[in-house]
């Protein structure tokens, strides 16, 4: 068995489709790094609405280098320091893993004898990170992210990808857990048994999977 998870909202717990569940992480940019917050995240996000005319839209789809990008737009929101240094501060901050998830990855490694992998849409410095310096090598067989399919993953063709890369067949059904329901709708479309992720309890209690707990 195929078992699939989004990162953000899912095994970082951090941005969440649902506002009132959201950990921002640069909710103290202001004092730590005197950027402006607003200003940053109207320059390098976009507006609600418009985000894929945004720098990171570009970053997230393999359009476009992330440190290139805020050398371009930082100074527009008071930072004049290291890119480096920012996207250091970044990518720490956004970082909560939740261990409740990832106690449930390793149980379906260790009893369940699924393979587990990461469906994400990220550009290619945090995908890296996550990979290499939050251990998510050590808990998933593969890291598919948008950057380096060069579709967004509000793309069907970002789960058509995968399906090819891992010879996933119609009948297959790979689970997938995931924070946004128009994600999970796409990738039931695309084939995947996906369900909206709001707690660890909806993948414990998951009918394919709830034999592990029993």
């Amino acid at each position: 068995m195929k078992v699939f998870f989004d990162v953000d909202g899912v095994l970082i717990d951090g941005w969440h489709a649902d506002e009132a569940r959201r950990k921002p992480w640069d909710a103290t940019i202001e004092a730590d790094l005197c950027v402006d917050r607003s200003a940053f995240q109207l320059l390098f996000f976009g507006t609600p609405g418009n985000r894929s005319a945004s720098p990171m839209f570009e970053c997230v789809t393999g359009h476009r280098d992330l440190k290139q990008a805020l050398a371009a737009i930082l100074p527009q929101a008071g930072y004049n320091g290291c890119v480096d240094a920012f996207v250091r501060y970044w990518f720490e901050k956004d970082s909560r893993i939740n261990s409740e998830v990832f106690k449930i990855v390793r149980e379906l490694r260790e009893r369940g004898g699924a393979e587990t992998f990461v469906a994400t849409g990220q550009e290619h410095h945090r995908a890296a990170y996550l990979w290499n310096e939050l251990g998510f090598a050590s808990h998933f067989d593969r890291l598919f992210y948008s950057a380096e399919l060069g579709v967004p993953k509000k793309d069907m063709r970002f789960f058509e990808a995968i399906n090819g890369a891992l010879g996933i067949e119609p009948g297959e059904r790979p689970l997938f857990f995931d924070d946004q329901p128009e994600i999970v709708e796409l990738a039931n479309r695309a084939g995947w048994d996906a369900v909206t992720f709001t707690s660890v309890l909806d993948v414990q209690q998951h009918p394919r999977l709830r034999y592990l707990w029993t």
